[in-house]
């Protein structure tokens, strides 16, 4: 959009009212014509117009530089981000490190201390070797004209996103002013700064009051009261207690609280389980006892990538009354280039699951990113979780993705699966070479021979051998455009790229590790989860594989976002909270459930220990749940005992007690709290 036109910086006059739609076509040349604006080069027979950039309104250039950019850092800007260099030290620390509550830095702000890290130390490299020269050169510097432009530079970088996004591609909140910047890295007399002593100190970058939870009224004496009160067995409901509430508040000086404050405190999983066990035992046991589960499964016998799924005209074997069916799909992901089939999906179904599959193969077999991802409008690709990944997955510069139909043109995919089904998929005897589902006489499949054969018809698993065994001899075979040179599609496929932009192990994870689109509740015996169609059941353990109780303590009956490898469901998942703002904070990994056999025959060595440690979480639960509010009932001098007490007086005496008694009762009761 911008360009040095007879050394002066202009910009495309379409941006007024095409681009950004600033100002109507006719309002454009009315402005040109009376000298708002002053055009340099006029459109036509292929030139762009052009607009002097300080011929423009301020206001109108802040809206141009705000979505574009500043034109003239931007030479300035593509020299300093050419210089950043990854800092896989500040990556390794910011990944791994842990507030004092034992929760991990969320996501975002991963990347802005990542980001910090790397620009603030460029920017001190920048400067050491500018005086160096200086020094060399017997030249005087002039760190602080040097120190406002560096500035001017990192703070324009905010604006960067990547393509297509909204998503900042340097999501620092450094300063805009070199001296705050410098005091940031060198820190102060008070302060420790990003370099000590020409050592990083990424803790410094880290917001002190990072990972603190505000401040609740709800707390102290105001707690032990409003919980104990909540758990006598008559059961008092929350509009009461917010009445007694009040009514001790005065006493006492406390704060008012609504409500529903206390509605929503109480039933917080770590408050919720100490009052109900005094409450109501059974609902406790329902809702925070462990439960064990039970093994029922051994008591019965037995670049340019494009992906399109399709079915896949194998007939096999199937439980139905024809005993035969086409059920299958594959979601191949293609090179264009190539058309080596670099990854695919085999199975019944055409969601996300297999997408994810056949995606991930696909990075596995090229261990690079795409420059651009095509599909169809199939909702698996356009679903949330896909659109997340295909925004991440192609090339960070420069990349691209969108369904066909927004460019309304067939995929490519599309053509090259089809000479596949004529060349390969088809010379397989099962291939009934068209789809069962047909709508002409004419088209319907050979069902005599079909029937006729029935029993050599193969299985699924024999279909995916089938299949291997095609995407190896097409992969093989000769390329068609590349017939006189005699190069297979596979050693198309391994020419010397163009361009290459390389994808590492973190970034895998990043990619192919999704969340559940749903927060899910971990109830008293785990956290079930469905995905694709298939139940999950997991439970955190701790490092000696034993249930972890402190998690319980804290997390039962919270509600995660289970993030997971679709490929790794039978190792482990991760558990995130959703924080306010929208991001996510790991908690803990969960593994999944162990089940406990009950059939002594079928047992096997260390069962039955495992069986009674587990087995005795709910005693130990229970026993601690009980120990506290027993001992915020003696504190506090609510106890069922003096529940019972004080009603006996108030039926006594009708309801009023005389003065002089009731400060007694009251002293009395003062006295037992001590």
């Amino acid at each position: 959009m911008y360009e040095i036109y007879k050394n002066t910086v202009c910009v495309d006059q379409e941006v007024f009212y095409n681009h950004l739609s600033i100002l109507s076509y006719d309002n454009f040349q009315k402005w040109v014509q009376r000298g708002k604006l002053n055009r340099i080069r006029t459109k036509g027979n292929g030139r762009t117009g052009l607009i002097e950039f300080d011929s423009i309104a301020e206001d109108l250039k802040q809206l141009i530089i705000k979505a574009l950019g500043n034109p003239y850092l931007q030479e300035d800007r593509e020299t300093f981000t050419e210089q950043l260099t990854t800092d896989q030290d500040a990556i390794d620390f910011y990944k791994t490190f842990t507030y004092d509550n034992g929760l991990g830095i969320t996501n975002k702000k991963q990347a802005q201390y990542i980001c910090e890290a790397e620009i603030l130390s460029l920017y001190h490299d920048i400067v050491v070797n500018y005086e160096a020269k200086c020094k060399a050169q017997r030249k005087k510097a002039n760190k602080g004209r040097l120190k406002e432009k560096l500035v001017s530079i990192i703070t324009d970088l905010k604006t960067e996103c990547y393509p297509n996004t909204q998503t900042k591609r340097y999501p620092h909140r450094l300063p805009a002013n070199w001296r705050a910047l410098d005091r940031k890295l060198y820190g102060t007399k008070d302060k420790e700064g990003f370099l000590q002593d020409d050592t990083k100190n990424y803790d410094a970058l880290i917001h002190k009051n990072a990972g603190n939870k505000a401040a609740q009224k709800i707390k102290g004496d105001i707690a032990d009261w409003i919980i104990a009160t909540y758990s006598m067995p008559n059961k008092v409901v929350v509009p009461v207690l917010h009445s007694l509430y009040q009514r001790e508040a005065l006493k006492r000086d406390w704060p008012e609280l609504s409500e529903s404050a206390i509605y929503k405190w109480l039933y917080e999983p770590e408050q919720e389980k100490q009052w109900l066990v005094s409450r109501d035992r059974e609902e406790y046991k329902k809702k925070y006892g462990h439960k064990l589960v039970r093994d029922k499964e051994q008591w019965f016998p037995n670049a340019y990538w494009a992906i399109d799924g399709s079915k896949i005209d194998w007939m096999h074997c199937f439980d139905n009354d024809l005993g035969a069916a086409a059920k299958y799909k594959i979601d191949p992901v293609v090179d264009v280039y190539s058309e080596k089939i670099i990854g695919w999906s085999f199975s019944e179904t055409e969601n996300h699951i297999d997408h994810f599959t056949a995606v991930k193969m696909a990075f596995q077999e090229a261990q690079s990113r795409p420059y651009l991802f095509t599909y169809d409008g199939q909702s698996g690709h356009t679903s949330n979780r896909m659109q997340e990944l295909y925004g991440k997955m192609v090339a960070k510069q420069g990349g691209l993705h969108y369904k066909h139909a927004a460019y309304e043109h067939s995929s490519p995919v599309e053509g090259i699966f089809n000479r596949l089904q004529q060349q390969v998929v088809n010379y397989w005897w099962f291939s009934d070479k068209q789809s069962v589902k047909v709508r002409t006489e004419r088209n319907t499949p050979n069902m005599e021979f079909i029937k006729g054969n029935l029993d050599k018809l193969p299985t699924k698993e024999e279909l995916i051998k089938a299949w291997e065994l095609c995407v190896k001899e097409w992969n093989e075979a000769t390329h068609p455009k590349f017939k006189k040179e005699g190069l297979s599609r596979n050693q198309v496929y391994t020419q010397e790229p163009l361009m290459h932009e390389p994808i590492n192990y973190l970034d895998m994870i990043d990619l192919f590790w999704c969340y559940t689109p749903e927060p899910i509740t971990y109830v008293k015996d785990g956290l079930r989860v469905e995905i694709a169609k298939t139940k999950y059941h997991f439970e955190v353990y701790n490092v000696n594989g034993d249930i972890d109780l402190r998690f319980r303590e804290r997390w039962v009956n919270k509600k995660f976002f289970v993030k997971y490898d679709p490929d790794q469901l039978d190792n482990y998942v991760s558990l995130y909270l959703k924080l306010p703002d929208g991001d996510k904070q790991f908690v803990a990994d969960a593994q999944p459930v162990r089940k406990h056999q009950q059939v002594p025959a079928l047992m096997q060595a260390g069962d039955k220990e495992q069986w009674a440690k587990d087995y005795e979480v709910r005693k130990i639960e229970e026993a601690e749940a009980k120990r506290k509010i027993e001992r915020k009932q003696r504190e506090t001098g609510i106890t069922p005992e003096q529940l019972i007490k004080d009603q006996e007086l108030k039926l006594k005496f009708g309801g009023k007690l005389p003065k002089q008694l009731r400060n007694e009762v009251e002293a009395e009761s003062f006295y037992n709290r001590l």
